[in-house]
């Protein structure tokens, strides 16, 4: 199966959040972290991979480590929202500290084993 239908469900489901936000910006925010994207993914990567178990295992894990920096990205947006900053400066703010938590922990590691 190619990848298009499962992208036209993606976009679907994106429709239907900024639908929903008309009657209720709670529940679009509830389903807008609701795990929509993860399993679409995962059905593409499913499909391409042929259904290799251990290579969406290793993917899974990678999307672990994604679950810290996007629940800090999204603090840092209701912190900045709160304080009623820009949305550049938020975005900014957000994902400076989102690769911080992705890319820092690796980084420092690395250079620990170089000294």
């Amino acid at each position: 199966m190619s990848a298009l239908p499962r992208i036209v469900v993606s976009c679907t489901l994106i429709i239907l959040v900024v639908l929903v936000s008309e009657r209720s910006k709670t529940l679009a925010g509830i389903l807008s972290t609701a795990p929509i994207n993860v399993p679409i993914i995962l059905w593409i990567l499913w499909g391409q991979s042929s259904g290799d178990h251990i290579a969406l295992q290793v993917v899974t894990r990678s999307m672990l480590y994604g679950i810290l920096s996007t629940g800090l990205f999204i603090a840092v947006c209701w912190f900045g929202f709160s304080r009623r900053w820009s949305l550049p400066h938020i975005f900014v703010v957000g994902y400076l500290l989102w690769a911080a938590t992705v890319f820092g922990p690796a980084l420092v590691r690395r250079l620990w084993e170089r000294s």
